[in-house]
């Protein structure tokens, strides 16, 4: 039996499945490295999107940069060589897509519109789906209320410590309750970018029935790819820019049947 390479789902508004709306999806481990730069090849992320577009579809990408920067597009032509960390949409033909590993990857759809999109958010974009659902708002007319958002798996608090200052940034800018000590003792803190996120959502007064979220975590599970996990055992001297190249990256998009 052929190893699976990724999954797909579906939003959901008041609890309830939207079978007729778009797809979300992002690739597993197993696919290989979606890695993404403007002066690169990669081969294997090519081969994928090109399968998952087929004949109706055409890829839209961004290089990410650990931003809230997010585009509003009608052709994927918009977006050369353009660095940032969400596009959204209204155009069906299209299939936005970000990479992911530990960061959290937001998929976010309005029903009345038809606008959805795809986020890629970090620590240094927590904050980013606000950005995206009011641009949607001022370039579509999208209506905050409506928008249906699944977080999908990404490093868990059991698995992300931070320092104090960083949890610091998140208790003032989010929630509180999104950081907790380690340990009595510990300068350090286990950080949720979920509950910071649903701190985001809930202030913006999206419906937390139309809310998603996948309880995985990508570090913990070696179903998925992971910064922490696969770059642990690396030289605590190599640069970043190399380390980079030596975990899986994932691609998560959001796709019209």
């Amino acid at each position: 039996m052929e190893e699976k390479r990724f999954f797909e789902g579906l939003f959901y508004r008041k609890s309830k499945p939207l079978e007729d709306g778009p797809r979300i999806g992002m690739t597993l481990k197993s696919a290989g490295s979606m890695r993404f730069r403007w002066n690169e090849k990669n081969p294997v992320r090519e081969s994928f999107l090109s399968s998952l577009a087929g004949n109706g579809h055409e890829i839209c990408a961004v290089e990410l940069i650990h931003s809230k920067t997010v585009f509003a597009v009608d052709s994927s032509e918009e977006l050369e060589n353009c660095q940032g960390d969400g596009i959204i949409t209204q155009n069906k033909s299209l299939i936005p897509v970000v990479t992911v590993a530990d960061c959290m990857p937001i998929f976010i759809y309005e029903p009345e519109t038809g606008v959805f999109g795809m986020l890629h958010s970090g620590w240094k974009g927590t904050g980013i789906v606000q950005n995206a659902i009011e641009l949607a708002g001022k370039m579509y007319g999208a209506r905050i209320e409506n928008f249906c958002v699944v977080m999908g798996p990404h490093i868990r608090e059991c698995c992300y410590t931070v320092d104090e200052e960083r949890a610091k940034y998140f208790r003032v800018n989010f929630t509180p309750d999104c950081v907790s000590r380690v340990s009595k003792d510990s300068s350090s803190w286990s950080l949720s970018l979920l509950k910071a996120n649903l701190a985001v959502l809930r202030e913006l007064g999206i419906d937390e029935d139309s809310i998603v979220s996948y309880s995985d975590c990508t570090s913990c599970s070696e179903m998925f790819g992971s910064f922490r996990r696969e770059t642990s055992s690396l030289p605590p001297d190599m640069n970043l820019n190399e380390r980079q190249k030596h975990f899986t990256v994932q691609a998560a998009w959001v796709r019209w049947p």
